[in-house]
């Protein structure tokens, strides 16, 4: 194959490489935001539980207490109905890396490849260099 289509292939992998490691990156930052998002509203949740237990054992009043223990409740249910997404986010995390990464390493394995086949044909031209030499110094050495 030419130079030409190699360099053409090296350049495509390199844009693919850059676009997963990018699409890995934004799915990281969402998966990060949703969990983080996630986290917050269960230690919200646990705040208000604990709040609620001191305010039972302080004896406040129904209304308030109920007020309070309904309020935890739909933080925790709001944090269960994430799950799922946080879930997926991660799945989806791990898999968009794993692209960048077998991207990264096909770019990888072209690139050793085209620099072994560089360092060959040096090596070819350096035999062919000596043998041209060679016959001019043999040339020379005959024509005495």
């Amino acid at each position: 194959m030419s130079n030409r289509v190699f360099e053409v292939l090296q350049q495509m992998l390199k844009l693919r490489k850059d676009r997963s490691v990018a699409q890995s990156k934004r799915v990281q930052a969402e998966y990060d935001r949703v969990r983080n998002f996630n986290l917050q509203v269960t230690s919200y949740a646990n705040e208000y539980e604990s709040q609620w237990v001191k305010a039972a054992q302080q004896g406040d009043s129904v209304l308030n207490l109920q007020t309070q223990a309904n309020f935890g409740l739909n933080l925790r249910a709001t944090a269960k109905s994430q799950e799922p997404e946080v879930k997926a986010l991660q799945s989806q995390s791990r898999e968009a890396l794993d692209k960048a990464l077998k991207d990264a390493q096909r770019l990888k394995t072209l690139q050793s490849f085209l620099a072994k086949r560089k360092l060959q044909s040096l090596h070819q031209q350096e035999r062919h260099d000596d043998k041209a030499l060679e016959d001019v110094l043999q040339a020379r050495h005959n024509s005495k």
